[in-house]
């Protein structure tokens, strides 16, 4: 508790740089005589606290004690708070809180150069990862409605173990109690989470070991032609060493994505300015999906 009570004062010295006996007495509910041995502990320690008298007077901390106490660079702190700082918008409750702290033991208040927002134009996963988070960090059980890959519903209750960000999404990895085993739930199909009362104590869990003996990620390689009217595109989501431009201007993509429904909606975005060039597997279901649309337009309208 003393050893609390320590740090504590230091750190609100170090945030509002004076305060008095009294304020931290009252603060701590201990008396001021204790206030004053703990200012003795930490001298002793080698904390440069010191005591002053009159009006503006009270328990200080001699300037620069925290630039001269961190091993960290001016470059590495303002990395570390700008990377929080890119965070804060999915956990803004206690980021917030993190952050001011990491402010004044670095001293001074980065204001960061980066903005990273994880989050979709609704903001419809921040839910889902709030309680993920709060039922990881108290290990606790977590329930929710699941819609699989194969459009099927089923109620879970997981141990949650981690957050995962993997192309353009969030998942939540966890041991699922009704399979008996590890699964990974794509957090835009889950619905009405839940943190339960119930603890957990956490496996032992290797999780390359995992992926890789489950393979529960298996891609495919794809190659796609697309015309030069959609070169905006090209530039915005392949990376340089997976395009090959025509001579006409059209291009020739390479992608390794799992293939899905959602693969299936990407590819036909591209609309008559996109065609798959390989596999065929991916060609033939393509076109079932087009004959299929064009089923439902298959009405004339007057």
């Amino acid at each position: 508790m003393k050893m609390k009570r320590l740090f504590e004062i230091v750190y609100l010295l170090i945030d509002q740089e004076k305060a008095t006996a009294r304020e931290l007495s009252n603060r701590f509910e201990v008396s001021t005589r204790t206030i004053y041995r703990d200012v003795e502990d930490l001298s002793a320690a080698g904390v440069p606290i010191y005591m002053s008298k009159g009006k503006n007077g009270g328990i200080s901390l001699l300037p620069e004690y925290v630039l001269n106490k961190t091993v960290l660079t001016e470059e590495e702190k303002n990395n570390i708070l700008s990377a929080l700082q890119s965070l804060n918008v999915l956990d803004a409750s206690s980021m917030e809180n993190t952050l001011s702290k990491l402010s004044s033991f670095f001293g001074g208040k980065n204001q960061g150069c980066y903005e990273i927002d994880f989050n979709d134009w609704e903001h419809l996963i921040k839910d889902q990862f709030e309680k993920s988070k709060n039922a990881i960090v108290s290990k606790k059980l977590l329930s929710f409605d699941y819609l699989s890959s194969l459009n099927k519903r089923s109620k879970r209750t997981v141990e949650p173990y981690r957050l995962w960000f993997k192309d353009k999404n969030w998942y939540l990895k966890a041991f699922c109690l009704f399979k008996n085993d590890m699964r990974t739930f794509r957090f835009s199909r889950m619905r009405n989470v839940k943190i339960l009362e119930e603890s957990f104590v956490p496996r032992s869990i290797d999780f390359l070991k995992v992926d890789e003996s489950k393979n529960i990620y298996p891609t495919i390689e794809i190659l796609m032609r697309v015309d030069a009217v959609l070169e905006y595109r090209v530039l915005d989501e392949f990376l340089e060493k997976d395009v090959f431009q025509n001579e006409d201007g059209s291009f020739i993509v390479r992608m390794n994505t799992i293939e899905d429904e959602w693969l299936y909606g990407y590819i036909l975005s591209f609309g008559s300015n996109g065609k798959v060039i390989s596999p065929p597997q991916l060609i033939k279901t393509i076109k079932e999906i087009v004959n299929r649309m064009m089923n439902n337009y298959s009405v004339d309208v007057e």
